[in-house]
């Protein structure tokens, strides 16, 4: 069976998209709704599921890699690869948790594998998802976007997860493969080290 798989940068217009983070307890019955549905070979089901966590997964993507270009690929690969496992997955929950996680080590493999010297890379604020929380201070927020660039592919995954995601270490942990101490130790080297270029630079709050 071939699956076309809705691009999660195009905007849904009269679709039905689902406002993202925004999944109470209506949203995750209507997940799970369209989950049985995907796994009964619904399309149409599994394209509502897409819609429901593009923009989230989409945003994970950007502000790990700092490319459009790259964020595009690696999530509509992980939606492919939900699709590919979807009997593995058991409630909507588990959808997000296994969208982050694919997304995620993506992103991660394929920063490694750049193995360039490092380079900043300004993410495109006209084309940033729907849902992505700026700071109160815009220049700031786009200083620290580009400063979550320099960190590291796992730090930079954590910081991400912890603070745009909101998830807790032993979430994070599960998501990376990561033990909880060294999700912690990221955590904490990675926001000395941004509250040091924020002093730095002068932009106390």
């Amino acid at each position: 069976m071939s699956l076309q798989v809705i691009s999660p940068f195009e905007t849904p217009g009269d679709q039905g998209a689902l406002p993202p983070a925004a999944l109470g307890l209506q949203g995750a019955a209507a997940v799970a709704d369209d989950l049985a549905a995907a796994q009964r070979g619904d399309n149409l089901a599994f394209a509502r599921l897409i819609r429901a966590h593009q923009s989230r997964v989409f945003s994970v993507a950007l502000r790990l890699t700092g490319s459009r270009e790259d964020a595009e690929e690696l999530a509509q690969d992980a939606f492919v690869q939900l699709h590919a496992a979807l009997a593995q997955v058991t409630g909507p929950a588990h959808v997000l948790h296994w969208l982050l996680r694919t997304v995620s080590h993506r992103s991660i493999d394929r920063l490694r594998a750049r193995e360039r010297a490092p380079r900043l890379v300004q993410i495109d604020a006209d084309h940033e998802p729907a849902g992505c929380d700026n700071a109160t201070d815009p220049l700031w927020a786009r200083r620290l976007q580009r400063l979550l660039l320099q960190l590291p592919a796992a730090p930079r995954a954590v910081v991400t997860l912890r603070f745009q995601e909101d998830l807790e270490p032993t979430e994070i942990a599960a998501a990376l493969d990561m033990p909880v101490n060294t999700v912690k130790s990221h955590l904490r080297r990675s926001l000395e080290w941004l509250r040091a270029q924020q002093a730095g630079d002068g932009h106390g709050h």
